[in-house]
């Protein structure tokens, strides 16, 4: 080379770098969003399934559910998909407001389990039977149903009882805690999984009876 032939000025690779910084950062976006909205789809589908299980009053009776995780939010799409979708002040009876919490809860873990997230397979569930029994008074002893004729709202119950057990044989690691008030004494299934029973007979209370009390 010779010495008075002027430089060539060289490829600037910091340019470059940023410019392929960039585009992955960008396809890394595009791909994040394609795999949100597959999992918003999956875990849809998955609660409009356990929704059509559980017991619903119109507008929910053949609706399915849309998730959307970045509100988050739940809505309902009526029987036939017509007419616009449900919010959840929409949905009407305390009925409606358990199943589809229900089938949210469980679409969640089912697609969870399925993609091996880093999230507990446990749901703790408190007195679903609430919207069935309202009036009971916390002084009241438990529920004991034992068959014989029955209305609607112990069948809704049955149903909602029916659904756990299925779902909890059905998907691998996955644990329901029920704290409940409805004792089901003719559901073998029901009485092998009670551990604790906090009746005023047992003495027992899922707060102790002998803890200190304020004065």
């Amino acid at each position: 080379m010779n010495a008075d032939e002027p430089r060539k000025s060289g490829v600037d690779l910091a340019v470059l770098r940023n410019e392929i910084a960039q585009l992955e950062a960008q396809v890394d976006r595009e791909s994040k969003e394609i795999r949100l909205k597959r999992a918003e789809g999956k875990i849809s589908q998955y609660a409009s399934e356990a929704l059509s299980y559980l017991p619903t009053v119109a507008p929910c009776v053949g609706s399915e559910l849309y998730f959307s995780s970045k509100e988050p939010e739940v809505r309902v799409i009526e029987a036939g998909g017509r007419g616009p979708m449900l919010r959840m002040p929409d949905v009407g009876s305390d009925q409606n407001y358990l199943a589809i919490h229900i089938a949210l809860a469980f679409g969640l873990q089912r697609y969870f389990g399925e993609t091996d997230a880093p999230v507990p397979g446990i749901l703790v569930l408190d007195q679903i039977s609430r919207p069935y029994f309202p009036a009971q008074s916390v002084d009241e002893d438990e529920k004991t149903i034992s068959g014989g004729e029955e209305d609607e709202d112990i069948k809704a119950m049955r149903r909602h009882i029916d659904f756990l057990f299925k779902e909890v044989a059905r998907l691998n690691g996955l644990q329901v805690l029920l704290i409940e008030h409805a004792y089901f004494e003719d559901d073998p299934r029901y009485v092998a999984a009670t551990r604790e029973r906090w009746t005023r007979g047992s003495g027992n209370a899922l707060i102790p009876l002998n803890w200190p009390m304020r004065n």
